[in-house]
C-alpha cells in the first residue's frame, strides 16, 4: 500500500499541485479563468504581458529569447515562458530586478533542460525586490535548479526543481538544491516540487521570514532544509525518499551566524531512506531520518506525521557530532563564535507528533549517529537487553560538557551582545529545554514502543558518562519509553511565534493569509 501511494504522489505532482489553484476560493465569485488566459494553477495572465517565443516548437533552444525579454525588463512586469518542453542552453541571470513574475503555463506544461548549459544555476536572481517566479519546472541544471541570492521578495509557486537521474545509481553528479533562495528576506516557498537534487531540494538558508508550505520533496538527499535562518515556518509539506526528510541546520562560518525561530509542523515526512551521497554538511545526515535538527536553537516540532524512517523519526545533535575536537574550537570557531553560533542547542520543543514504524530497520542505515552509538541501535539498549530503537534521538553530549565544566573557556569568544533576538543564549545552563511532550505512539505492533534515546548522559558525576580516565564522554545511550519518559521530559514556558513573510505588500503565513488553517492554530 505505501508503494501505491508513493506511485500516486509522483503521478499527480504536475497533476495535483498545478491544479490546486485553479478557480476561484469561493463558490458564489466568478472564475476569472473563464474569461481570460491563465496557467494550471489559475494565474491570471495579464493583457500586457510580455510572451517570450509563443509558438515555439518542443526542443527549441529559448536561451536568447529569454535573455532579450528579460534585458531591461520593466519593473511588474510579467514574462510568459511558452507551453511546451524545451532547450535552455546557459543559465538565466537577472540582477536587481523589481517586481517581475517569469511564469510558464504549468510546472508539467513548461518544462526547461538545461543539461547543456554550462556549469552553473539554471536561474539566477541576484538583488532585486518582490520576484515571483511559478508554473514551471527546471529539469537537469548542472548547478542549481533556481537561486535566488540577495533578495527582498521572493515568491517560488507551482514550480519543479528534477534531476531524472536516481542518486543511487549516479545521481551524486546530479545538481546541489533545487529551489535556493539565500541571504535573502520575505521568503513564501509555497506549491513546489522537488526531485534528484544531490544536496536538498528546497532549501531556504541565512535568510529571514520564511514560510515553506504545501510542497512536495522526493528523493534528494535533504528534501526541505532550512540553515542559519530566523523566523521560519515549515508546514504541510510531504517529504518521502529522501535520505533526510526535513532539517534545521546552523553552520560556522557563515555570513549569518546562527538561526531560531523555525517552526516544523503537520508535515508528512515517511519512507526517507535513500542512500545518503551528499557532500559537505548535509553528508552527515543519517540515511532513514524523518526529522535532523543539528547545532541550531529556538525550533519547535509538533503535530507532524512521522513514519517507517528506517533510523529515527527526530534526531537532535549538537555540533560536537561533527567535529569533538574540543580543544581546537578556539582557533577553529572563535570568530563565528563571537558572533553568536553556538556549537550547542537548546529549546527543542518535540510535541503532539505521531510516530508509526520508524527505527526498525535491522541493521540500521549506516551514518554519524550508528558510528557514534555502535551496536545499541541494531535492537538492544547499553545491557545488552532487547529493546525498540529510538524514534526520538538526542545526542546530549554538549549538555555534558557543559555541565562539567568543559566548555568554561567558550566564556571569552561569546559575545552575547552580537545575538539581538530577546532568546536567552547563555551556552552553559544545565537545562538545555531538549523537551518531547505529549507525542503519539502509532506502531502498527504492539510489540514496538516509541522510545525516545539519550546518547550521552547529562550527569557529569556519573562515572558511567567517562571513559576509564574520566578524560573524554564515552556514548551510553539511555532508552525510555516516549510514554511517561523521564529523560526529555520538559516543556518550554512559551512556544514560538509565527513567521510573517510580505510581498508586494501583501503578507502570508498562519497570522495572514492561513489564519484559518487548522495547522495553524495548534
Amino acid at each position: 500500500m505505501k508503494t501505491i501511494k508513493k506511485l500516486q504522489l509522483a503521478a499527480a505532482v504536475a497533476a495535483g499541485l498545478t491544479l490546486a489553484g485553479c478557480g476561484s476560493d469561493s463558490d458564489n465569485a466568478v472564475d476569472p479563468c473563464l474569461t481570460a488566459d491563465c496557467t494550471a494553477s489559475g494565474f491570471v495572465l495579464p493583457e500586457d504581458a510580455i510572451y517570450v517565443s509563443a509558438d515555439a516548437a518542443d526542443g527549441t533552444d529559448l536561451k536568447n529569447a529569454i535573455i532579450t525579454a528579460l534585458t531591461d525588463v520593466a519593473d511588474n512586469a510579467v514574462i510568459v515562458l511558452p507551453e511546451g518542453e524545451f532547450i535552455v542552453s546557459a543559465s538565466i541571470t537577472v540582477t536587481d530586478a523589481t517586481g517581475i513574475t517569469i511564469t510558464g503555463h504549468g510546472m508539467d506544461a513548461t518544462k526547461l533542460d538545461f543539461s547543456t548549459a554550462p556549469e552553473d544555476d539554471g536561474f539566477k536572481f541576484t538583488g532585486g525586490t518582490d520576484i515571483t517566479i511559478r508554473d514551471l519546472g527546471v529539469y537537469e541544471a548542472p548547478k542549481n535548479a533556481i537561486k535566488a541570492d540577495g533578495v527582498n521578495g521572493i515568491h517560488m509557486t507551482y514550480t519543479a526543481a528534477v534531476w531524472e537521474t536516481d542518486l543511487e545509481l549516479g545521481g551524486d553528479n546530479n545538481g546541489a538544491y533545487g529551489l535556493y533562495p539565500v541571504s535573502s528576506q520575505n521568503v513564501l516557498m509555497e506549491n513546489n516540487y522537488s526531485k534528484g537534487s544531490a544536496d536538498a531540494g528546497i532549501y531556504v538558508g541565512q535568510s529571514n521570514n520564511i514560510v515553506v508550505r504545501n510542497n512536495i520533496a522526493e528523493h534528494n538527499v535533504a528534501g526541505i532544509e532550512i540553515e542559519n535562518s530566523t523566523m521560519a515556518d515549515v508546514y504541510n509539506n510531504q517529504a518521502f525518499d529522501n535520505s533526510a526528510g526535513i532539517l534545521s541546520f546552523d553552520l560556522p562560518g557563515l555570513p549569518q551566524a546562527y538561526g531560531g525561530g523555525v517552526r516544523i509542523f503537520s508535515n508528512n515526512t515517511y519512507d526517507n531512506n535513500t542512500t545518503n551521497v551528499g557532500a559537505g554538511a548535509v553528508s552527515l545526515a543519517p540515511s532513514g531520518t524523518g526529522i535532523l535538527i543539528f547545532a541550531t536553537s529556538d525550533v519547535e516540532i509538533y503535530n507532524n506525521t512521522i513514519t517507517d524512517n528506517d533510523t529515527a523519526g527526530i534526531e537532535i545533535a549538537s555540533y560536537f557530532l561533527a567535529d569533538d575536537d574540543l580543544a581546537n574550537y578556539g582557533t577553529n570557531y572563535g570568530a563565528t563564535i563571537a558572533t553568536g553560533w553556538s556549537p550547542l542547542i537548546k529549546n527543542i520543543n518535540m510535541h503532539d507528533n505521531t510516530f508509526t514504524d520508524n527505527s526498525l530497520a535491522s541493521p540500521p542505515k549506516a551514518g554519524l549517529l550508528q558510528e557514534i552509538m555502535g551496536g545499541y541501535l541494531v535492537g538492544q539498549n547499553a545491557t545488552g537487553a532487547p529493546q525498540t530503537p529510538p524514534a526520538i534521538i538526542y545526542g546530549g553530549i554538549g549538555q555534558l560538557l557543559a555541565n562539567a565544566g568543559l566548555l568554561e573557556g567558550f566564556d571569552a569568544l561569546v559575545n552575547e551582545s552580537a545575538k539581538a533576538d530577546g532568546v536567552d543564549h547563555d551556552l552553559y545552563v544545565t537545562g538545555d529545554l531538549i523537551c518531547a511532550h505529549d507525542n503519539i505512539n502509532n506502531n502498527t505492533s504492539t510489540d514496538n514502543d516509541v522510545n525516545i534515546g539519550l546518547v550521552y548522559g547529562f550527569n557529569p558525576f556519573d562515572a558511567a558518562n567517562w571513559n576509564d580516565d574520566q578524560s573524554a564522554p564515552v556514548p551510553t545511550l539511555r532508552i525510555d519509553t516516549m510514554e511517561n519518559q523521564t529523560l526529555l521530559n520538559c516543556t518550554p514556558a512559551t512556544r514560538l511565534q509565527p513567521a510573517v513573510v510580505t510581498i508586494k505588500g501583501t503578507t502570508y503565513g498562519c497570522t495572514a493569509d492561513d489564519s484559518r488553517l487548522a495547522a495553524c492554530n495548534l
